[in-house]
């Protein structure tokens, strides 16, 4: 009990750290949240919910057996439906039952192991045999309030933190630390799972908990919680980082030398939209951004011409993102891949006669089907380079056909062999092999890679607007998984197509998706099971002309930084942060504009994008700093980058440069009045700046190392014209 009581003085002292990030404070939450109609619908099971009053009920009459024969039997068989853990937020049903019997009475949880604890244990002797990890998550996911829950949670923590997976590890552990406080008001409406009472030692959990915080870079962090450790454990002795001993002292003596932690956010390569899965890269260095290098201009297709830009003269929107890889710079659009080297800006693999920018398709095809009727939205193109190989979604840009379209307006999904075939088509899936009935699929963007699977999210229009996420093979393409995550209203009418552009997130183990229609959602790579969906009041845009405005709507995936997930959905003028593994939200912060780019986080600031630039305290939500101009003129033009400790942000006639931490103006990069350019979506190859403008890419290069820009260009011209 003496331990216990420290934990619980250590939290309340600590809550703005031991408590884990969710348990900041959020002035805009306070009170009861505003009731609202939810946008999608979601495979919650009637059933489930009248169970679940009966299992209450024979808890209030102590009927301990029954209760838990029904949460096992609800567990069992609707397990992998969503329940409405509290307003807007749902979890799978077996994690919540596996929460709700975490705050059962001891002798409810005692039957509850009477009846798995012989499964666990047999779960537990193999993963222990054989050194594997499926037996442990099967103990997490089936039996987690088993006698062999807490055990698999520690060892699960330090598979993680073996594997650099540092927020996983903090998720599995902390849920190891006994609740601060059981009232009966809140004792059987769990928010996160706590173990009860596990017989491993606490402080030695919470020390990892420190060490978690300290290598993510979180150093102030890491030191409140170290001094909070040290007054409520001062003689706590323990195994920590290969050492025994006092554990405050083999903390102090980590925590004093920073040279230890390398923190992951530092990119090389921008391999995918945003530069990494996470979407949330920086570059290592500053950049020294001279004259133009090269530039090449991109033959115009048709997905540039029909939309239309209100706020400016021109009609096309900077909807390319190119990615790099190794010396060779790669973009496309809804017919073509064209490969650059970065250096010349020549074609990547031959400067003869014959070479080509366009490696895919390799043999020219046959006119695109063009839709018949009208078409909403802004076209934008993203591809993914893992592993040597590059994942592009081609073909049409139509996410939602119209019900009456006469033509197919098919995507695809092809797959290129970057390192031994320089470009060659190993495999390609077409939606159309996704149809269902009468019911068109239409893949939505780039995925993302995880060993030898792939993920995208897929989208169709009728009879219902429905999203999913998908599980390919990268070697065969063949489908592992479909999983659903929602149904919603079609918010523009049923005879026009609607062109949308979804990524998901990858991050230790948990795939995220921002719907753009009511719901942001996680779900496990490993099966495709959703974590939790969290729902919030959507605003109506019905407006062709909004949708069809690129300063109105952008990409934006949700972005992944130490545990943290942020949101700003393109349905909501809001920007979120939620605490990753569990779903619950830890602030919300209406700004005056539409966010357009989620660009990144540097140390403790989020870096967001729109018309101006603004700094947001990843922990509070709260406006650090603004940069930007109220004309239009001065509006942010394409997709800026972190570079070190700066943000390189693009306008239409210039780029600025500014300190990601204090706001500060360090440099405007003049880009009309010197090279008669303008902005677009900014790309670090090497030591350069690339910027993918609404027709052409851009390479600056460094002062004092600028080749002849009029050769290359003459070149490039010459073989698109053959």
């Amino acid at each position: 009990m003496q331990m216990l009581r420290g934990f619980i003085a250590l939290l309340v002292l600590g809550a703005t750290c031991f408590s884990t990030e969710f348990c900041l404070a959020q002035p805009e939450q306070q009170g009861t949240p505003p009731k609202f109609r939810e946008a999608v619908s979601l495979d919650v099971n009637n059933t489930v919910l009248k169970k679940m009053g009966s299992v209450r009920d024979y808890l209030a009459e102590q009927q301990w057996e029954d209760a838990v024969n029904i949460l096992v039997q609800i567990s069992n068989e609707y397990g992998d439906s969503l329940y409405p853990e509290s307003p807007g937020r749902y979890l799978r049903v077996s994690e919540y039952c596996q929460n709700l019997l975490a705050g059962f009475p001891r002798e409810a949880i005692r039957v509850y192991r009477e009846k798995t604890d012989p499964r666990a244990k047999r779960w537990w002797d193999q993963a222990v045999t054989e050194s594997t990890v499926q037996p442990l998550l099967n103990i997490v996911e089936q039996a987690l309030m088993s006698s062999y829950g807490d055990d698999a949670l520690y060892r699960l923590g330090e598979i993680a933190w073996e594997q650099g997976e540092l927020s996983q590890a903090r998720a599995y552990w902390r849920k190891l630390i006994p609740p601060a406080a059981m009232t009966q008001q809140s004792q059987y409406d769990p928010g996160v799972f706590l173990y009860p009472d596990t017989d491993l030692p606490v402080p030695s959990i919470l020390a990892r908990l420190v060490l978690v915080s300290f290598f993510e870079g979180n150093f102030e962090r890491a030191a409140l919680e170290r001094d909070v450790f040290r007054k409520n454990y001062p003689e706590a002795i323990g195994m920590l980082a290969g050492r025994e001993g006092n554990l405050v002292t083999i903390l102090s003596t980590i925590l004093e030398d920073r040279a230890l932690v390398s923190l992951p956010a530092t990119r090389l390569e921008m391999q995918t939209f945003a530069g990494h899965q996470t979407r949330n890269f920086r570059g290592a260095k500053k950049l020294d951004v001279g004259a133009i290098a090269w530039s090449f201009q991109v033959p115009l297709g048709w997905t540039q011409e029909f939309p239309r830009k209100p706020a400016f003269e021109r009609r096309v929107s900077p909807g390319f993102y190119p990615v790099v890889d190794g010396e060779h710079v790669y973009f496309n659009d809804d017919e073509r891949i064209y490969a650059l080297n970065w250096k010349t800006g020549l074609p990547a693999w031959s400067e003869g006669e014959q070479a080509s920018p366009i490696i895919y398709p390799s043999v020219p095809g046959g006119t695109p089907r063009l839709p018949f009727r009208p078409v909403v939205g802004v076209p934008r193109f993203t591809m993914t380079i893992a592993d040597g190989r590059l994942y592009a979604r081609m073909g049409s840009p139509v996410t939602s056909v119209a019900k009456d379209e006469r033509l197919g307006l098919f995507s695809d999904l092809v797959c290129l062999d970057l390192d031994q075939g320089q470009g060659k088509l190993l495999w390609k899936i077409s939606s159309a092999q996704l149809r269902e009935q009468n019911f068109v699929w239409s893949f939505e963007g780039a995925p993302v890679i995880s060993g030898d699977r792939l993920f995208v999210v897929l989208h169709r229009g009728f009879p219902e607007v429905q999203t999913n996420v998908a599980c390919f093979s990268t070697a065969t393409g063949e489908l592992i998984w479909n999983q659903k995550v929602c149904l919603a209203l079609r918010n523009i009418e049923e005879g026009t197509n609607y062109i949308t552009h979804l990524l998901l997130t990858l991050a230790e183990g948990q795939l995220f998706l921002s719907t753009d229609m009511g719901a942001i959602a996680s779900l496990s790579s490993r099966d495709g099971k959703i974590n939790w969906l969290v729902t919030y009041p959507g605003e109506d845009r019905v407006s062709k002309h909004a949708l069809s405005n690129h300063m109105e709507t952008g990409i934006v995936p949700c972005l992944y930084d130490r545990g943290i997930l942020f949101a700003a959905p393109q349905d909501s003028s809001e920007l979120m942060a939620f605490d990753a593994d569990t779903g619950l939200l830890l602030w919300r912060r209406a700004l005056p504009q539409q966010v357009r780019n989620l660009l990144g986080v540097n140390h403790s600031t989020l870096i967001v994008s729109g018309n101006q630039l603004f700094g947001i305290d990843r922990t509070t939500g709260a406006v650090r700093w603004k940069v930007g101009s109220q004309d239009p003129e001065g509006f942010g033009f394409g997709r800026g980058v972190l570079v070190g400790e700066f943000v390189y942000w693009p306008l239409r006639e210039e780029i600025l440069v500014v300190n990601t931490e204090r706001g500060s103006l360090k440099q405007r990069i003049a880009l009309r009045a010197l090279h008669g350019e303008m902005g677009g979506n900014l790309i670090i190859a090497g030591p350069r700046l690339l910027v993918a403008q609404p027709q052409k890419v851009t390479a600056f290069g460094q002062y004092g190392q600028v080749p002849s820009a009029g050769d290359a260009e003459k070149k490039i011209s010459a073989l698109l014209t053959k």
